[in-house]
């Protein structure tokens, strides 16, 4: 509990107070680094689940409907069984299957027309006569996409039979495991992308920043060596990495390219005029 008041209390100086960079300048590097990290970790923690309550609902009522079509789309009375790589139904071929659900009219123009077509005599030329996204023939399952088609050797199946039961079935453990495989497939991908991109791109800032402020101190005679004006950099980003934070929950985006740059930029130079030429070595004790 004191390390996690350690740190709310180094982020609000970092802040809302220039003249608190002189204590942080008294304490080892590592000190900065240490609070760099849990600040890009609490920021990708916030923004990932708060992402996760923002788009969830709509990812879930979303992937419940693509199931319900999938359960609507497998005919009431179609056996399928396929064994050592050999299929057969129990309904004259071809057999088409229509596409699911219900679209609006420039999505159709993306969609095919069918589902799946089952013909042991069907090759390739077939997706689009049949304009199927997928084809069943005697050996292979052809798949329609961009480029040449994706054709998939049967013989690797196992040996299984389905028919409508055991298809609604199957989508009925689907949709118990979504409940709590959701949100890691949403919240996972988030918070490690926010992770390189606050520790990555976001840091190199950090390098940009650092020299520009080593610079004008040296340009201003109020000089502080690059490892400060680097550390003065990594704690005045706080500020920008909660705008930026914020930005994110309510999605919108300022319409400045370089913000984020702006904002810990002012914030060093500020900082920098307060903190002098010769900050007093020695260590403090509060750490994040």
């Amino acid at each position: 509990m004191k390390k996690i008041k350690a740190f709310f209390y180094v982020a609000y100086k970092s802040v809302v107070s220039p003249k608190y960079y002189g204590e942080i300048l008294k304490t080892p590097f590592e000190f900065s680094l240490k609070y760099y990290a849990v600040l890009v970790l609490i920021a990708a923690v916030i923004t990932s689940v708060g992402t996760y309550f923002i788009e969830a609902p709509k990812i879930k009522d979303t992937f419940q409907n693509a199931l319900t079509e999938a359960e609507k789309v497998y005919p009431e009375d179609l056996i399928f069984t396929i064994k050592a790589g050999e299929w057969e139904i129990n309904k004259p071929e071809p057999l088409v299957i229509p596409f699911p659900g219900t679209y609006e009219a420039k999505d159709k123009e993306k969609l095919p027309e069918n589902l799946v077509v089952f013909d042991k005599a069907g090759t390739v030329e077939d997706l689009e006569k049949r304009n199927t996204a997928i084809l069943v023939n005697e050996k292979n399952l052809l798949v329609k996409k961009a480029g040449e088609p994706g054709v998939y050797p049967l013989k690797g199946i196992p040996d299984t039979t389905l028919d409508k039961g055991r298809v609604v079935g199957a989508i009925g453990d689907v949709r118990k495991i979504s409940g709590w495989l959701l949100p890691l497939i949403l919240i996972l991908p988030v918070f490690a992308g926010l992770m390189v991109y606050y520790a990555i791109f976001r840091g190199a800032y950090l390098i940009i920043v650092g020299g520009l402020l080593f610079i004008l101190g040296r340009t201003l005679k109020n000089g502080v060596s690059y490892k400060n004006a680097f550390r003065i950099a990594l704690h005045t980003m706080t500020l920008p990495v909660l705008i930026d934070t914020v930005f994110s929950l309510i999605n919108l985006q300022l319409p400045l390219t370089y913000w984020f740059l702006a904002v810990n930029l002012v914030m060093g130079i500020f900082v920098l005029r307060e903190v002098g030429e010769n900050p007093v070595e020695g260590v403090v004790q509060e750490k994040p």
